[in-house]
């Protein structure tokens, strides 16, 4: 009994894999005979989990496992999942940790551990990011393919919080780019001078990223050389609860590059390549 049910997982399996697999193929890949792979078929068919192409003799994936999916889905809770990450990383590194969600065009913060400190520069609950200068709305811009960025910076108002703020959408195209490629997102008092913050994406079983996890901080806890600790910690913490939601890691996402502990100079263009950090600096 046990046996067959591996069989039937495996399968199953091998169908995710190739998308369509005859009787014959199937019993090469599990090394049994084709008699056994038949009757595992016709069970895994009279329940909806595969069916058979009359004309190719070949079975895909059926209907009822879109259905157990659908399931899987509406049983996901982001929040559930990432609590226990966001209050590790709080133990970890005593400054705020939010969680954000890409919704409606824009990243609302839906869950965070904040800071005992004395300062306050948290973002709350249900508040909409900037997406133009925080730093989980510039990784929600930057994984996303690059004519999304384009249609939802169309119209948004790059208001300047700072100096530092980017409001040229050539200049935070620019940054788009470097952010994907190196892994994450920094807003360097971009929303708030004094303020610092680093975020990175959280991917779902598609590879899609509707997740951000940041953390913020004062520019005075947060230094440019102690970078690698915040964002080690950071990128650990997103990377697990990617594999929580089923991401896989075969999946090629950026190779993270380390943040330059002496910044952006010698940079062509140092304001467009500013890791990031916002004043809810998520």
């Amino acid at each position: 009994m046990i046996q067959s049910l591996d069989r039937a997982m495996t399968i199953l399996s091998i169908l995710e894999q190739k998308n369509t697999a005859s009787v014959t193929e199937i019993a090469e890949e599990l090394g049994v005979n084709k008699s056994t792979v038949s009757r595992l078929m016709e069970t895994l068919k009279k329940h909806d989990m595969v069916q058979a192409d009359p004309a190719t003799k070949k079975y895909g994936l059926g209907f009822k496992i879109l259905y157990l999916g659908e399931g899987v889905k509406r049983n996901i809770n982001i929040i559930t999942i990432a609590r226990p990450f966001l209050t590790k990383l709080y133990d970890e590194l005593d400054e705020s940790v939010h969680l954000c969600a890409f919704n409606n065009d824009a990243a609302y913060v839906v869950d965070q551990v904040q800071s005992n400190k004395v300062y306050n520069l948290s973002a709350t609950v249900g508040m909409a990011e900037p997406l133009h200068s925080s730093s989980v709305g510039k990784c929600i811009l930057a994984f996303r393919p690059p004519f999304a960025a384009v249609r939802l910076l169309k119209d948004y108002p790059l208001t300047a919080y700072t100096p530092k703020t980017i409001t040229d959408v050539d200049i935070l195209m620019e940054q788009l780019a470097i952010i994907r490629s190196q892994g994450y997102a920094v807003d360097d008092e971009e929303i708030a001078l004094g303020v610092r913050c680093i975020a990175t994406p959280i991917y779902d079983y598609r590879g899609v990223v509707n997740y951000i996890l940041g953390i913020s901080g004062t520019t005075n806890n947060i230094k440019p050389f102690s970078m690698d600790r915040y964002l080690s910690a950071l990128l650990s913490a997103s990377s697990q609860i990617s594999s929580a939601l089923g991401y896989k890691h075969s999946r090629q996402s950026p190779e993270v590059q380390p943040p330059d502990p002496h910044g952006d100079s010698g940079r062509k263009n140092p304001r467009a390549v500013t890791l990031g950090f916002s004043l809810l600096c998520i």
